[in-house]
């Protein structure tokens, strides 16, 4: 029997993504504060922002990015 637990089409997200989110500039995620934000793969850069997160999802599938490829995180002020 196969497991679904760590299908392969779905990858685990590796140490550089939150090493990558913990360098990211406090100030730029400032500017995102009360939204839905997807963040690339690797961490390194905010893709799309959204008040919600159904039309975040729409604005990835519009730019080409497949949302499962993408983190998504609700940015709350500090």
């Amino acid at each position: 029997m196969k497991s679904t637990l760590n299908p392969p089409d779905v990858p685990w997200l590796d140490a550089q993504h939150f090493e990558n989110r913990r360098n990211f500039p406090p100030e730029e995620l400032d500017k995102y504060t009360g939204q839905y934000v997807a963040w690339s793969w690797d961490g390194s850069r905010i893709l799309a922002s959204a008040e919600d997160r159904d039309p975040l999802w729409e604005k990835l599938v519009a730019m080409g990015v497949d949302p499962h490829r993408a983190v998504f995180q609700y940015v709350d002020e500090c």
